[in-house]
């Protein structure tokens, strides 16, 4: 198997996988992927995950979590956008160890700041601000891609695959102190507004804003002019902390402006949705027209499979938002 630039690619197979399924006569026994989206995979100029509220979790401790590692290797996602809640407080937290020894997620994670890392790093979900050490145990604030905000958890990626240029922007919004004025400061939302207006938007460039959020979803935290100006120039606006996946569509956008979904949970799906999965994000990249096939994978099936209905849109870059697969 190639990568995307034509080098052999040598599988990092996870040993929590290996350890939990059965060898077969000509080695390890895996079964097929989807032919939709192994297709996907073809066509698509690259691909990259996202994902979120594992809890400290990793390879090590979880199955569910060692087959999004694999899945995401073997399709050869550039990078992975993380939606916060990556560490919990009074766990093993595997996952602090996984970033540490494995160069590829070391080098090619971005993750969020949320209150899992404030009350991992800080004592409490309310120590707001103080779980910015997990972007320096990446190295992250090093990066020379990165821009770093005023809090020290708000940063500006950009992140070059081939031709193309995805600018993200991660912003603080953990879901304590519950008083979103105090979880959801000024100073955040003027980072997202500056980072915006500079950004100039050519044919080739993706913006994506993510922020972990109180509720689910946070655009109505913003004014009628932040949130014209995400419509305007983002193409994907992320969330998560209610670990149920879903797309928000508010009526003056309809299926204009920028895709929002939250982006579910690896590891912990909400118990009191009955339809609420364990699962990751992945998004491919395709051309002729520019958009995003984006779909939640779920990580308690066998192989990674093309889903339907709500759980796959395809978002038009510049354009609207429509289902992948009509219902």
């Amino acid at each position: 198997m190639t990568d995307r630039s034509g080098s052999l690619k040598i599988l990092r197979i996870p040993t929590a996988f290996l350890v939990a399924h059965t060898f077969c006569g000509s080695g390890f026994a895996t079964i097929g992927v989807d032919p939709a989206i192994a297709a996907l995979d073809q066509e698509a100029a690259f691909s990259f995950a996202i994902m979120s509220d594992h809890k400290g979790l990793s390879s090590t401790d979880s199955d569910r979590f060692a087959r999004m590692e694999l899945w995401i290797e073997e399709s050869g996602d550039a990078f992975v956008i993380g939606l916060g809640d990556h560490l919990k407080v009074n766990r093993p937290n595997t996952f602090l160890d996984f970033l540490e020894n494995d160069r590829w997620w070391h080098e090619h994670f971005y993750p969020n700041v949320a209150d899992g890392e404030n009350e991992f790093y800080g004592g409490s979900q309310d120590s707001w601000g103080m779980g910015k050490p997990i972007l320096e145990h990446i190295g992250l604030d090093d990066r020379p891609n990165v821009r770093l905000g005023e809090t020290g958890c708000d940063y500006y990626a950009r992140i070059r695959v081939g031709e193309f240029t995805v600018h993200l922007i991660q912003l603080h919004f953990p879901d304590h102190p519950r008083d979103d004025k105090l979880s959801f400061r000024k100073v955040s939302k003027r980072f997202l507004a500056d980072r915006l207006k500079e950004i100039e938007k050519g044919p080739k460039d993706i913006v994506i804003t993510a922020a972990h959020s109180i509720s689910g979803f946070w655009i109505n935290e913003l004014s009628k002019e932040e949130k014209n100006l995400v419509a305007d120039k983002c193409d994907l606006m992320l969330s998560a902390t209610t670990h149920h996946f879903e797309r928000k569509k508010l009526s003056e956008f309809g299926d204009h402006g920028a895709l929002m979904i939250n982006t579910g949970s690896v590891t912990y799906p909400d118990s009191d949705i009955k339809d609420s999965l364990p699962g990751y994000v992945q998004v491919h990249v395709l051309e002729g027209p520019l958009r995003l096939d984006v779909k939640y994978i779920n990580v308690d099936r066998d192989s990674r499979t093309m889903p339907g209905g709500e759980y796959a849109y395809t978002k038009f870059v510049g354009g609207t938002t429509r289902y992948t697969q009509p219902e």
